[in-house]
């Protein structure tokens, strides 16, 4: 707002010169006015509107970026702040006679709206030709002329603006000094500059003038001005754009290479070789780009980055007034009227380059395209339940936009289970509600080889699009064919609210990963199935192909049938008829004895109609789920096993596994047994339930938000506006992406969640220039790699490593690039020669989740993975725990220790194992520090120049006590808290707080934990298990004849089922060994002349 001195003063008009001296012609009416467009001509109207607003908005929204664009000549652009005034104040900044005979004065018009502040300059021809422009609208519009009594308020009009009790200044007329500039003496200067100033006070305080597309182009205005969210106002204004990205010069018919004189240079660059085009070029904090002043649409945008650089010149560009502007992302020319203008341009760039830009234009740790942030709130999950209920909130706060990157989108994922509210929490009802709010929506979904990946990526952009909402928006990349990208994914998995909240992590929101700490293996709803004798043995990833039935005890099939009350929230209410169906047609649970005694799936039309006698017998419906009844003689009829359990049930809430299905459709999944199907139908099973556990999902993700937020979206929109450049230009209906401006980074943060703490906090990636649209194949960004040798690097006491892959060799094996045990081993071995107690535990998934069997024809996949993640670790000469030995480190295990996760349950009365698969990309060092994001420990995760990645490194701030070899020490409270919830976790002991168990987390270096806890308990619970089920991978087969022989055993809960009971349960927890001794005498790598044999090692490293 103007100040209150600026407010007060009254703008009294010279008495010493005449009316003459002055042009009178813009003369209003003394009423409020506005302008109207009928069909693109404007039509002033009186303003019906009081004076003042009390409720005039103070900022415009940010969503004005999408939709506030208009023609430039339109009279309807909306550009100011309501109800703020603007002020102007004018200074001499130079007088040149020499080269501006007739206008030798240029002006630096200062203007201030609200709490922005400007400048322009301006000749005195300038204001002339504005001020005859207003002149010639003027004259067109149809307003009568004044009456006596109009014509006496004229008079105080043009004398003197008037403060309303508002506060708000009502104009004088604006009236132009005609005295040529050349005759204004150097001693009248003073006074000519207070007349200018005058008149544009009064023209600014005057609607339709003050609107008129001549005055806004002339204060260098547009609807990205006055936006608050995209910081300061900065330089604007037409320019010359050359068509398509331009290098310093051109080949001229193939001919001269740029090898030429100056002056021809000139002439090819200005008038042979070059398309120019009129462009509105603006500068905001953090990025640059123009407007196609035609349609008022944003034509580009480009961040500033590290490879920011500008230059001008004759030499440079063969061009007087041109301007070369280079990011890593893009290369612009642009072409000024003037030097003048060209210079102003060059300094206005380089000064927000060098001040608000600061942080992505410098050099920042690790290569990074961010820098380090302090005072950052973040939180972690571990598995996606938390994950995912954290994400619904963020998405149902959301007020301006939602970001979402993924590998892999499932629209139908229920974000909170069970789904007690029906399709409330639904992924694609969550953004299409949002949607209909206003809300943007953008998604970027990695675009997968269909004949590799069967993840569908068009069915979810299609049905996120379904329901027609303009403000979702759906992206897909890599364009294969043309940019010759097969081998690489977009791998990050990101959620970005409102460019303030930010998660990030290995969950994608997707089938199979909705998982929590528990995780079970069965989920048959509203069944529990009791086997039949004899049986299929059940498929699991020891054995996917459940080849081998065994004769178990008779039991009953028991259907428990609660009698569930659901209390619906009130905006869901009106939307859903019933919450949640117990059983419908698709579930496909009811399974009854077959005829081979086989259990299997009821066939599709007897299903059918057993469901519907079951819906006839349906009491109620809408808030209160369905209370089944039936006589003896359907249950009999229907299924010969199934009775009703009048069983006491449990909480709703956290205890539904009798009721309530927590894995709906595709997302019951085992990735082993069998991939994906049919991602068209979401709600059908394409695995039974009755004969295959699932297969649980360990993953880790974080929040943040304030300015690494901004960063975490800063990635995500340079990404998005490099996919519409590519694939989506001339799109118009698909927006660029600006960044918001790091301005109240230090309030308070918009989402508080539990155990959130304040820490330091960058964010790193890896990108190059198919993923992040780098104009140089040879910039990549690799900062993650960095960031994990340098934390390796500088451990002191611990490191902790929960990741999908383990794959990296050595320097001298050009199989792998990247360096990660090659720290490991020189840290290890400085730990020997030190003689320090120094562990790094490593968890990894006892198995690569792809379809197929060890031995098989379709075990390829997975003994490829397999034979790399071994050859790292611990075959051949390269393998980390050999190479150890090597270097006379006789029992590596001291200082680094591998391990898996497995977990068992009873289904249908049979005990069943299955591993639970860390997907997790996660190290914790020293209690102190936590790199958490979607990169693997692979060479496609960490080089940059393959798959893009997103993670961030987090530093505590705030520390507690706690313990480290026995030693006082002061653990972080963010990756403290982690790392020990972890270890509970695996160990067994969430849930059983209340419990007197004796094991302590707090010193994860000591003796006692390390070997005696941690060690010993994965020991027992890896022979508990070969022994129960005869599980693998298992470090007794080292052959595939040892495998087969391994099979073909009975394991102990076929012989002794009642044994093999007591025995599972002295397991604690889900941590095992990883079995480095599985297949050591064969060689997994695919055999020459197979499809995986015949594609690139990189592909598998």
């Amino acid at each position: 707002m103007e100040t209150s001195t600026n407010n007060n003063r009254t703008l009294s008009r010279s008495t010493t010169l005449s009316d003459d001296d002055f042009d009178d012609k813009l003369d209003v009416p003394p009423v409020l006015l506005t302008m109207i467009s009928v069909e693109g001509k404007p039509i002033v109207v009186e303003d019906d509107e009081n004076d003042y607003n009390p409720d005039a908005i103070d900022k415009i929204p940010f969503s004005t970026i999408y939709t506030g664009s208009a023609k430039f000549k339109s009279y309807q652009r909306k550009v100011f702040v309501p109800g703020l005034d603007i002020s102007v104040t004018i200074e001499q900044s130079d007088r040149n006679l020499t080269s501006h005979f007739l206008n030798p004065n240029l002006y630096t018009i200062t203007l201030t709206h609200g709490t922005f502040t400007w400048q322009v300059k301006r000749r005195y021809k300038h204001i002339q030709h504005l001020h005859q422009q207003l002149v010639i609208f003027r004259t067109a519009l149809n307003i009568p002329f004044p009456t006596k009594t109009h014509r006496q308020r004229r008079d105080n009009f043009k004398n003197n603006a008037v403060i309303s009790k508002s506060g708000k200044r009502k104009a004088a007329l604006p009236r132009f000094p005609n005295k040529p500039e050349v005759l204004v003496s150097y001693d009248r200067l003073q006074n000519r500059i207070k007349q200018l100033e005058d008149y544009l006070n009064n023209l600014l305080a005057i609607n339709i003038y003050r609107n008129h597309p001549e005055t806004i182009q002339f204060f260098e205005l547009s609807h990205l001005s006055f936006i608050h969210d995209l910081g300061i106002k900065g330089q604007e204004g037409m320019v010359k754009k050359r068509l398509g990205n331009s290098g310093g010069s051109c080949k001229c018919l193939g001919l001269f290479n740029g090898e030429f004189s100056m002056r021809c240079k000139h002439l090819c660059n200005d008038v042979l070789c070059s398309t120019w085009s009129e462009r509105w070029f603006f500068i905001k904090d953090q990025c640059f780009g123009y407007i196609h002043p035609k349609t008022g649409r944003i034509g580009n945008i480009i961040l500033f980055d590290q490879g920011f650089e500008v230059s001008s010149g004759l030499r440079a560009l063969g061009l007087h007034t041109g301007v070369q502007i280079a990011t890593y992302s893009r290369q612009l020319v642009i072409n000024c009227w003037t030097r003048r203008k060209c210079k102003e341009w060059i300094h206005a760039l380089k000064e927000v380059a060098h001040n608000e830009a600061k942080d992505f234009t410098q050099y920042n740790p690790r290569h990074s395209f961010a820098p380090v942030r302090n005072n950052i709130n973040a939180t972690w999950f571990v598995d996606g339940a938390s994950y995912m209920s954290a994400v619904a909130d963020a998405l149902n706060h959301a007020k301006e936009e939602i970001f979402i990157a993924d590998w892999w989108l499932s629209p139908e994922i229920y974000l909170k289970r069970p789904a007690l509210r029906g399709d409330y929490w639904r992924l694609d009802k969550v953004l299409q509600r949002k949607a209909e709010e206003g809300v943007k929506v953008f998604v970027l979904l990695y675009k997968e080889v269909e004949m590799a990946i069967g993840i569908n990526s068009f069915y979810s952009k299609q049905r996120l699009v379904r329901g027609g909402n303009d403000n979702i928006k759906v992206m897909r990349h890599p364009q294969h064919a043309k940019s010759g990208v097969f081998l690489w994914a977009h791998h990050e998995k990101l959620v970005i609210v409102d460019q303030s909240i930010a998660f990030v992590g290995g969950i994608d929101l997707c089938y199979g990963r909705w998982d929590d700490w528990k995780h079970r293996l069965t989920d048959l709803g509203s069944l529990t199935h009791m086997a039949v004798t004899p049986t299929k043995k059940k498929k699991t990833s020891t054995s996917p192909g459940g080849e081998f039935p065994f004769s178990l005890s008779k039991s009953s099939m028991k259907l428990y049938v609660p009698d569930l009350i659901v209390e619906a929230s009130p905006a869901a209410t009106h939307q859903m008829t019933r919450p949640v169906s117990l059983l419908t047609a698709s579930d496909k649970l009811l399974i009854p004895k077959q005829k081979d005694f086989i259990k299997g799936n009821t066939p599709e039309l007897e299903r059918k109609s057993f469901i519907s006698s079951i819906k006839n017998g349906i009491k109620s419906k809408g808030k209160h789920l369905a209370k089944l009844s039936y006589s003896s003689g359907e249950i009999q009829n229907g299924l010969e096993e199934l009775v009703i359990d009048n069983s006491e049930h449990d909480d709703i809430v956290d205890d539904l596994d009798g009721s309530a299905k927590y894995w709906v459709g595709k997302d019951y999944a085992n990735f082993i047994v069998k991939d994906f199907t049919n991602l068209d139908e979401p709600f059908d099973d394409f695995i039974d339930r009755a004969t295959t556990p699932r297969m649980p999902w360990h993953d880790i993700a974080v929040c943040v938000q304030n300015a690494t937020a901004k960063d975490v979206a800063r990635h995500f929109i340079q990404r998005w506006n490099a996919a519409k450049n590519e694939k989506a230009k001339q799109n118009y209906s698909c927006p660029y992406l600006l960044p918001k401006a790091y301005i109240d980074c230090s309030l308070k943060p918009a989402f508080r969640q539990v155990q959130s703490q304040n820490v330091t906090c960058q964010v790193l990636r890896s990108v190059s220039s198919w993923s992040c649209g780098f104009i140089e194949s040879d910039i990549v960004e690799q900062s993650i790699h960095e960031a994990y040798i340098d934390c390796i690097t500088k451990a002191q006491h611990y490191i902790y490593i929960e990741n999908q892959f383990f794959i990296s060799l050595p320097r001298n094996n050009l199989n792998t690039l990247n360096q990660i045990t090659e720290a490991l081993f020189t840290r290890i071995v400085r730990a020997h020669k030190e003689k320090t107690v120094f562990r790094v535990y490593v968890v990894i998934p006892l198995l690569p989740a792809f379809e197929g069997e060890i031995g098989q024809s379709n075990g390829a996949s997975i003994q490829a993975i397999t034979h790399w993640n071994y050859a790292s670790i611990c075959r051949g000469k390269d393998g980390l725990l050999n190479r150890l030995k090597d270097h006379g480190i006789s029992d590596p295990s001291d200082y680094i220790s591998f391990y898996g996760l497995r977990t068992h349950s009873v289904l249908c009365g049979e005990p069943v194992t299955e591993l639970v698969y860390v997907h997790s990309k996660l190290m914790i060092v020293d209690d102190k520090i936590v790199i958490c994001g979607s990169a693997n420990l692979n060479d496609r995760s960490l080089l940059g120049k393959r798959d893009s990645e997103v993670a961030v490194i987090i530093e505590d701030e705030e520390f507690e006590d706690g313990l480290m070899n026995s030693n006082h020490f002061l653990s972080g409270k963010f990756a403290g808290s982690l790392r020990r919830h972890l270890f509970k976790e695996h160990l067994g002991l969430l849930g059983k707080e209340e419990e007197e168990i004796i094991i302590d987390v707090n010193d994860p270096v000591s003796e006692l934990f390390y070997k005696n806890i941690w060690y010993r308990t994965a020991k027992i619970n890896t022979e508990i298990y070969e022994n129960v089920f005869h599980c693998i991978p298992s470090d007794k087969v080292r052959t595939f004849i040892d495998l087969k022989k391994y099979k073909e055993l009975l394991p102990l809960y076929i012989n002794e089922p009642e044994h093999a009971e007591e025995v599972l349960h002295k397991i604690q927890g889900h941590v095992v060994l990883f079995p480095l001794d599985f297949m050591s005498n064969e060689v997994l790598t695919p055999m020459p002349g197979t499809v995986e044999g015949m594609l690139p090692t990189a592909l598998w490293t």
